[in-house]
């Protein structure tokens, strides 16, 4: 039997991201009924944040009483609590259940479309270090999502309840491919921005600079670099020694990363040449130039 009240919603596994989650939907007007932890202790605190749910650790418990179940477990036992709540009884027909990793797709909920629940996948591009900073995050972000033929409308007024958009994939398989492609990319603007920085920290420690005042000093030009990025988009942010075409800069940066920071030089030259075309495409480098700086940024044989 079809759930009649269906703004119903359990959260299992109600950590950062399930906790954040519980919270906008509970302010947006979702009912939160019940929220998992492995602990009662945790699952109570889990249920103070959101303000809503009875905290519980049967996960098939909590999901009957819901017409949407989030599982936002990590990723590695999603498809076992999946399966732990089907056996407990816990879906009905046109439940919907749901998780959140970017990495997945629907296939570690076949347990419940068995058992005649839909399936969908909502996965935020974004950061969520707690949950109260996921409450803060989370609204204004964009979601890629997923979901089983019939869904697709409930999906997405929880995205807009989440205060989130849709990422469009018009290319977009429901394979562990497309998942992957996907989510390296959103690896590489986050995960990745913090290994940039590093690197870039790390040109001023060879100069001496302490670590943290290093950062410090850069955060600025990464905000400034982010606001230009916000309102005039790629390529047109872009600016720096290889937008302007100065070859001689880019060949004194090698020189200099050659002598005095040789474990630096690999990366900067790798991002040298993947920056070259998009000077070409804002305009800025001619294809003569680009020549002459992926002449210089052409490594050496050993």
């Amino acid at each position: 039997m079809t759930r009649v009240h269906q703004k119903t919603v359990a959260i299992i596994g109600a950590g950062r991201l399930g906790g954040a989650f519980g919270r906008l939907l509970a302010t947006a007007g979702y009912r939160i009924v019940a929220v998992t932890a492995r602990t009662r202790r945790s699952a109570s605190a889990a249920a103070r944040f959101i303000g809503a749910g009875e905290p519980m650790t049967d996960v098939a418990r909590a999901a009957a009483g819901a017409a949407i179940v989030f599982i936002t477990t990590p990723d590695r036992v999603i498809r076992a609590v999946c399966e732990r709540i089907v056996r407990g009884g816990g879906l009905s027909l046109g439940t919907l259940v749901l998780h959140a990793s970017g990495a997945q797709i629907r296939e570690l909920l076949d347990a419940a479309r068995e058992a005649g629940a839909k399936r969908a996948v909502i996965h935020p591009l974004q950061s969520v270090p707690s949950r109260e900073q996921g409450v803060v995050n989370l609204p204004g972000s964009y979601f890629r999502i997923e979901a089983d033929p019939g869904s697709l409308r409930r999906v997405r007024a929880l995205v807009r309840a989440l205060g989130g958009s849709e990422l469009v994939l018009p290319r977009w398989k429901s394979d562990p491919q497309s998942a992957a492609l996907y989510h390296a990319g959103a690896v590489a603007a986050s995960n990745y921005l913090v290994t940039l920085l590093d690197f870039a920290v790390r040109h001023f420690q060879v100069l001496g600079a302490d670590r943290r005042q290093s950062l410090q000093a850069l955060l600025p030009l990464v905000r400034g670099t982010l606001a230009n990025l916000e309102r005039l988009g790629i390529p047109q942010a872009l600016t720096g020694p290889i937008a302007r075409g100065d070859v001689q800069t880019v060949a004194g940066h090698v020189a200099a990363l050659q002598r005095r920071a040789p474990e630096l030089l690999d990366l900067y030259r790798l991002l040298a040449r993947q920056t070259a075309p998009l000077a070409q495409e804002q305009g800025g480098l001619t294809d003569q130039v680009a020549k002459e700086l992926l002449h210089i940024l052409r490594r050496e044989p050993a």
